[in-house]
């Protein structure tokens, strides 16, 4: 096995978040922006999951994610669930 493999195996596994590819960030942009659909926005989430997905079993990995990709951010939206917190959007 691989390094990666090999330092997870005796009690650590990966759960969950990666970090977003530029083109799936380009494509949350474009979707915000209204340049792109949902469904051209999924078909990237797709394609960018598939090979997260390689990547993890190329690493050896025992368990599979699909990096949250779908996910706008990995905090928040777990967060804005809860009853009484609010949701609004971040200004630069």
């Amino acid at each position: 096995m691989g390094l990666v493999a090999d330092f997870l195996q005796p009690g650590g596994d990966v759960v969950g978040s990666f970090l977003r590819p530029a083109k799936l960030k380009k494509a949350r942009e474009d979707f915000s922006a209204g340049a792109i659909d949902a469904a051209a926005l999924k078909a990237v989430e797709d394609e960018c999951i598939t090979d997260l997905i390689a990547k993890e079993k190329k690493a050896g990995l025992r368990f599979i994610t699909d990096g949250e990709f779908r996910r706008a951010t990995w905090h928040l939206d777990f967060m804005w669930a809860f009853e009484g917190i609010g949701h609004s959007t971040t200004e630069d």
